[in-house]
């Protein structure tokens, strides 16, 4: 289970740092639903979907994002930002911080399951399986030698556990 979390979270780090060496490196921040769209609209084209398969690929898949994104934040609230001192931190507040990590993993994952069959309705099971699965060139750029673990902007693995600015030497593996 983790494993796969992992796995789709990678897939969405990757194409997020593809897509800004694809606007030239700027650094300016894009709403969810533009990143989505574009993304949506790459993986429409690796998949090469006929226009009718296309566009109903793009519109669940800015959808399935959403819920993702929705899962990570339930309250609609923006993403924390803070970095972890994981030297000054607490055994209970490492313990509410892995227990929030988990609660953010359980309930991606549930948006992933719920939204696999109607991925299938309009994909073959293999191009589901890029949605979800990382390929192996992927494993590289997330984990390899890039700084920031391979994250746009350096930063860190979600949750503040390790590789970059917000906490962790950043040896952290999984």
């Amino acid at each position: 289970m983790k494993k796969m979390i992992l796995t789709a979270l990678a897939f969405v780090l990757v194409s997020v740092a593809t897509m800004a060496q694809d606007n030239g490196g700027s650094r300016q921040r894009m709403n969810p639903t533009e990143m989505y769209t574009r993304m949506a609209d790459r993986l429409a084209k690796q998949m090469k979907l006929d226009d009718a398969k296309a566009e109903a690929f793009k519109v669940l898949y800015l959808d399935y994002q959403t819920a993702r994104h929705n899962a990570e934040n339930p309250k609609g609230e923006k993403a924390a930002e803070e970095e972890v001192d994981f030297k000054k931190m607490t055994d209970a507040q490492a313990t509410e911080l892995i227990q929030k990590q988990f609660a953010t993993q359980e309930a991606q994952l549930s948006v992933d399951k719920a939204y696999l069959p109607k991925f299938l309705e309009i994909l073959t099971p293999v191009q589901a399986a890029q949605i979800y699965v990382r390929r192996a060139g992927m494993q590289q750029g997330f984990r390899g030698g890039q700084q920031g673990g391979g994250r746009p902007g350096g930063m860190g693995r979600p949750g503040g556990f390790g590789g970059g600015p917000r906490g962790g030497d950043g040896n952290t593996s999984f």
